[in-house]
């Protein structure tokens, strides 16, 4: 990935800084580079992950099919059938190079795992198999996409989940001001300490904004991000927050409209 000290651009093309910073995911260097090293910087990463993984199993109905919003290189589907080896997965990702990965790690189960190519900034055009989904699932994703398109990937996936459902979503959440942020510093400092990582994410709130705008990244806040989920017409619960990285349930009833 990126790192944060050096600030160079796209692996293999030093200094440069593309137009779209989300066509980082189009490079087939970049995304290669992440897939080797997904928790680089994000040392929560497995556990946050693991807790993810048992919530999925926990509400997963047989005959249903999963939704990953995001599904990338395939990573969480590999472990998701460690634990579910009969689930129907169904991921819906914008980055060929991703897609590529995602289907040679999961050979052999092109019936179980299938893949949507669409943007999420315009995930209501998207065409899913039909199916009955119960749960969805999004990884770090999210926060990528511009915050009106955080909300439309809300409502869309709302619309797309039967009742009752459930969305389970990991991401990054912003950090919401500068008087917060050595607060954010004092975790970052633990964590690199228990889990004898390394996290770069500034010295100060303009340079972890900075960060995010070389990332591409869009990150809301935790309010933010659970005003737009129960704005979608989900009942939210923050299960899990640690720093700036949120597990969050967001549930849609049986007493939904």
């Amino acid at each position: 990935m990126l790192t944060h000290s050096g600030r160079s651009g796209l692996e293999g093309e030093p200094g440069s800084r593309p137009q779209n910073m989300r066509d980082i995911w189009l490079n087939p260097t970049r995304t290669s580079n992440w897939d080797s090293d997904p928790s680089s910087g994000n040392p929560l990463r497995g556990e946050q992950l693991d807790l993810l993984l048992s919530l999925i199993a926990d509400h997963y109905t047989p005959g249903s099919t999963i939704l990953d919003v995001g599904s990338g290189s395939g990573l969480v589907e590999e472990q998701l059938f460690q634990r579910l080896p009969e689930a129907s997965v169904v991921g819906i990702d914008y980055s060929p190079a991703m897609i590529a990965m995602a289907m040679k790690r999961l050979a052999g189960r092109e019936k179980q795992f299938v893949t949507v190519q669409h943007d999420l900034c315009n995930v209501q055009g998207a065409k899913l198999p039909e199916s009955d989904y119960r749960v969805a699932f999004s990884v770090q994703t999210i926060h990528n996409l511009p915050t009106e398109s955080q909300r439309k990937v809300m409502s869309w996936v709302y619309k797309v989940l039967t009742k009752p459902g459930f969305f389970f979503f990991l991401d990054r959440i912003a950090v919401p001001g500068a008087d917060s942020f050595s607060c954010y510093q004092s975790v970052w400092k633990r964590q690199e300490r228990v889990y004898s990582s390394s996290i770069d994410e500034g010295r100060s709130l303009p340079e972890h904004q900075q960060y995010l705008d070389e990332q591409g990244d869009s990150p809301l806040t935790l309010q933010e991000n659970l005003k737009i989920i129960a704005d979608a017409g989900f009942q939210a619960s923050a299960l899990d927050v640690r720093g700036n990285r949120a597990l969050i349930a967001c549930v849609k009833t049986i007493a939904a409209g």
